[in-house]
């Protein structure tokens, strides 16, 4: 099985990565949650999903950037 082994997050490049949880069938896959930007993925999603470097760069986010994302849909006051 192919695994992201640095816990880097592929969307906003950060380490604070942490395993969310593990396959029920031992060593099969491992899904894993960034701090930073929410993002999540498995362990046995394609390379686009879970290395940095092939992440597609359209959809990356900057870390400094995220608390003034919009928040979609709006909250109604």
């Amino acid at each position: 099985m192919s695994r992201n082994t640095d816990l880097t997050c592929p969307r906003c490049d950060t380490a604070d990565v942490r395993v969310l949880t593990r396959s029920p069938v031992p060593g099969a896959w491992e899904m894993y949650s960034c701090r930073v930007c929410l993002y999540s993925w498995r362990s046995t999603e394609p390379d686009s999903a879970r290395i940095p470097a092939t992440y597609p760069a359209a959809f990356k986010l900057d870390p400094a950037e995220i608390d003034a994302l919009p928040v979609v849909p709006a909250l109604p006051d």
